[in-house]
């Protein structure tokens, strides 16, 4: 987010809840300040205001998790007073952010999304079976803390659970009750994580796309339901014609990432998910000609709104380590040479923290992964 606005002469202050984050590291960091988390919100909302009373006028704001943007809206009230967003109704939001929530609302509204079964509609692993089908996938309602509480129960930190068998589908519906209060499984759409897509744009008061782009995964950590470690910019005018009707439907403004999937036997995009929030994306597309923070912030400011009808596709974001780890652990044993691998980074990129110009976010991130896996080793050691 930070080098979104690199060059571009704006003043930015960087706000987090964690003082190692390494964005404090950054050359660009002008100005920084640590606040409550996100979960302490009364604090968190006060450090906020505090933040924004010592700049000299009202700033944007922007947000780039669930967290931050459930706090924010459900504070903008007393937040708008002292800080520009755009963002849609809080009720549309707390629908968006919760996939139980999202699941009623993508059925009233008609949204292409796959065949989807509440937790709160599941008794045994047989109503899953009859009304979604197998293969089906098991995911959070919210993902605030799901890692955490994978982690902590020694899982894997997939994102979603894809179950094929009858088998599988009565350990993973034992398994995620244990530690997930509300979830939602779906249907699941075949192929691979390269068969997931998606369409960003920041969009006006008046519901138009001010600039927009779209883009899909390369690989992912792991493999099946991973994080992003490799995008790609693309051009698909279906892709961008079908994230403007679905805006449009839901009555978004704002920031806003719609997630996809390409079903291979039909090529028709199901819709996955709405991230009414800024992304790692944002820098991508920054790089290939669509700056949605910057367009953001002309639109927030009463500026001159910069022309974006084009952006460069083929560009792409990598995040080294992790496409790393997903090599080793997933692509290579399914036929992947390391030839195959290192050429894939050919094309023009960017990267999640390294940059030639500003090292420090990487190097003192490579500091606190060494730390923390010196740490896992010593205790391992220990027994």
């Amino acid at each position: 987010m930070l080098r979104c606005f690199t060059g571009s002469g704006l003043p930015t202050c960087v706000v987090t809840y964690d003082p190692r984050d390494v964005t404090l590291r950054s050359r660009d960091c002008r100005k920084s300040s640590v606040i409550a988390a996100p979960h302490e919100a009364e604090r968190a909302v006060s450090d906020l205001i505090s933040v924004a009373s010592e700049l000299d006028e009202r700033p944007v704001l922007f947000y780039g998790t669930d967290a931050a943007l459930l706090l924010i809206s459900r504070h903008r009230h007393e937040l708008a007073a002292h800080f520009r967003f755009r963002m849609p109704q809080p009720e549309l939001i707390e629908q968006l952010v919760n996939k139980q929530l999202f699941a009623e609302l993508a059925t009233r509204v008609e949204l292409p999304v796959p065949k989807t079964l509440r937790s709160d509609e599941i008794e045994t692993a047989s109503d899953i079976e009859e009304h979604v089908g197998l293969p089906c996938v098991f995911k959070p309602s919210v993902h605030i803390g799901w890692f955490d509480a994978r982690a902590r129960h020694g899982l894997s930190p997939h994102k979603a659970l894809r179950v094929e068998t009858r088998a599988d589908l009565e350990r993973t519906l034992s398994e995620i009750s244990t530690h997930c209060d509300s979830f939602v499984v779906q249907q699941y759409i075949g192929g691979g994580e390269e068969q997931i897509y998606s369409y960003h744009a920041y969009i006006d008061e008046r519901c138009r796309p001010l600039g927009e782009f779209a883009g899909r995964k390369l690989r992912t950590y792991p493999k099946q339901a991973g994080v992003s470690t490799y995008l790609e910019l693309i051009r698909e005018p279906e892709l961008l014609a079908l994230g403007r009707e679905v805006c449009e439907r839901l009555g978004l403004v704002g920031p806003v990432k719609l997630d996809f999937k390409r079903a291979p036997e039909t090529g028709a995009f199901h819709l996955l998910e709405v991230n009414p929030r800024y992304t790692l994306w944002n820098h991508l597309g920054a790089a290939a000609g669509v700056n949605l923070p910057l367009l953001a912030h002309a639109d927030l400011t009463g500026g001159p709104i910069p022309e974006t009808d084009e952006y460069r596709a083929g560009v792409r974001w990598l995040s080294f380590g992790n496409d790393l780890r997903a090599f080793v652990r997933d692509y290579r044993r399914e036929g992947m040479s390391t030839v195959e691998w290192l050429r894939s980074f050919g094309a023009p990129k960017v990267y999640d923290i390294f940059s030639w110009r500003d090292p420090a976010p990487f190097i003192a991130n490579a500091l606190k992964f060494s730390s923390a896996l010196s740490k896992r080793l010593l205790k391992a050691s220990l027994g």
